[in-house]
């Protein structure tokens, strides 16, 4: 089980202290979301959680073109996840967008890269409660569906390859009980 955070770049890069590890999803943006895990084992918790959501969403996207939105560590892992052969990002309009910053920025980049008909799946939770979109003309009018992926603990079903990629390139926040 693991706590969802947004993270502001604080003094010392470091979320609000807690009896928890964060792994943060993109650390060089300004602003950031990330999870927290119990120790001892958060290391493995993580890797395997956000490996089974990355294949979540991927799979999600279906056999088809695909653009991801976002430069984070989600994001690394569900390029991996997409099959070999899915087209990711040649096409001006791609049939699903995965967004994966969880910014409104992000969240518009992905409405108005989506072909009409479209898809798009928010891969990170908003992080803002409420966020400012042109419902009609940007999603109800060309038809987007726009879908959560919901995030997954990966206990049993996470791929290995990407839990591996997380365990090598996921920056850690905080390591140690009260560390803050």
């Amino acid at each position: 089980m693991s706590t969802w955070q947004r993270i502001r770049g604080t003094s010392d890069g470091r979320p609000t202290p807690g009896d928890l590890v964060w792994f943060a999803d993109d650390p060089a943006a300004d602003e950031t979301w990330g999870h927290g895990y119990p120790i001892p084992g958060a290391e493995e918790r993580a890797a395997h959680a956000w490996a089974a959501t990355a294949r979540t969403a991927a799979e999600a996207a279906g056999q088809q073109d695909v653009q991801v939105v976002g430069a984070g560590a989600l994001a690394r892992l569900v390029r991996l996840a997409l099959p070999d052969d899915t087209d990711t990002g040649s096409l001006p309009q791609p049939g699903a967008v995965i967004e994966t910053t969880g910014t409104t920025a992000g969240i518009k980049s992905a409405l108005a890269t989506v072909r009409p008909g479209g898809l798009v799946l928010l891969a990170a939770r908003p992080l803002q409660t409420s966020t400012p979109l042109p419902t009609y003309h940007g999603i109800h009018l060309p038809g987007i569906r726009v879908l959560p992926v919901p995030w997954c603990d990966g206990v049993d079903d996470a791929p290995q390859n990407l839990v591996a990629c997380f365990l090598r390139s996921v920056t850690r926040l905080s390591g140690r009980r009260g560390s803050g």
